[in-house]
């Protein structure tokens, strides 16, 4: 029996409702708002970016980045580089949703590894030349090889979406049992405690 193929999104807590939502570029972050617009001219919808596979697609929707105490770094005026920690109140909180693939009806994959190359390309205002294009959609190749590609490497497969109905998740990760509660009150079922360790 062929196991079961899944889709995962990933909503901020504050946005989850149990209801369809719809792409929105309003809740885009401002610096790849071009790159997503210039993937909503190609497939003629704004996109919401899903991550398909196993568990491990898991890690691609950035789920296990809320636990992540080290953010980065920045020169200050003493021109000193100095590493920036979050602090108790200011972790992110995610709610990871999956689907199973047949409960998102509208969709358009896309390769995710070529997908930072145009992103990149877009945000330098550099033209996708055909080429580039051409790697990044696959045109010739049809769901099942997409699929069977998303089960070699999860990191490899990105599929876009228009809109997604949030009940129809199979099963929900939360990060603690608070949040639990209020999903559950919401009417959603299946919702777990899941902390994903997070990647080196």
């Amino acid at each position: 029996m062929q196991q079961q193929t899944y889709v995962y999104h990933v909503v901020p807590l504050e946005q989850v409702r149990r209801a369809k939502i719809v792409a929105d570029a309003q809740y885009s972050d401002k610096e790849w708002l071009p790159a997503y617009q210039w993937l909503e001219k190609e497939v003629g919808f704004f996109p919401l970016f899903l991550s398909v596979g196993d568990i491990e697609a898991a890690y691609v929707t950035g789920y296990q980045n809320q636990w992540r105490v080290f953010i980065g770094g920045d020169y200050g005026e003493d021109k000193q580089y100095r590493k920036i920690y979050r602090k108790a109140g200011e972790f992110p909180n995610f709610v990871l949703f999956a689907f199973p693939l047949a409960s998102v009806p509208k969709r358009r994959f896309t390769d995710y590894q070529w997908w930072n190359i145009v992103l990149t390309d877009v945000l330098c205002e550099r033209a996708v030349d055909n080429q580039l294009h051409r790697r990044l959609f696959k045109n010739s190749w049809t769901e099942a090889r997409w699929l069977r590609h998303s089960r070699r490497d999860s990191h490899y497969v990105q599929m876009l979406a228009p809109e997604l109905d949030l009940a129809a998740a199979e099963f929900i990760w939360v990060r603690n049992k608070a949040t639990q509660e209020i999903l559950v009150k919401q009417g959603f079922k299946n919702v777990a405690v899941k902390r994903l360790a997070l990647e080196s």
